[in-house]
């Protein structure tokens, strides 16, 4: 299992950071590892909510059924999700107060058997993409 962790500072009261992220339809604006629906866009993030999006990874096309498994706004944001290839990826974002913003920290993991022979490469890229989300929800914040 691979789980990354990035940290950053960012604009935005919690409950603005927290709004930006549970509103899927804006994900394409955002989450570096979103490259497009695979299926009806989801429109209101609660826990149980299902969805697909569509991803590549490692120049590889797939899509991952997600599941919204806790929304705790504005403090927590959870994901689960089922890959290609019997993947389960995850990703968690937490939100906490900051003097002039609010600081916002998302990990990401992703493993399974198909996972094993590339988690050396694998890590890599899912870092450089956590740091892309980051900065592409920095952005969004940013432009509000």
């Amino acid at each position: 299992m691979i789980e990354i962790t990035r940290t950053r500072d960012v604009p935005g009261t919690p409950e603005e950071v927290a709004a930006a992220v549970a509103d899927l339809e804006r994900w394409p604006e955002w989450f570096a590892l979103h490259k497009g629906w695979a299926g009806p866009v989801p429109t209101d993030a609660a826990v149980g909510v299902q969805f697909k999006h569509k991803v590549r990874v490692l120049g590889v096309p797939g899509d991952v059924a997600w599941k919204v498994a806790r929304l705790d706004p504005p403090q927590r944001f959870v994901l689960e999700g089922k890959g290609p290839s019997r993947s389960k990826m995850g990703v968690d974002f937490r939100v906490s107060p900051r003097e002039g913003g609010s600081t916002v920290a998302f990990t990401a993991t992703i493993g399974g058997l198909a996972i094993k022979p590339i988690e050396g490469r694998l890590k890599g890229w899912i870092e450089a993409r956590a740091d892309r989300t980051l900065d592409g929800l920095e952005r969004t914040l940013a432009a509000r």
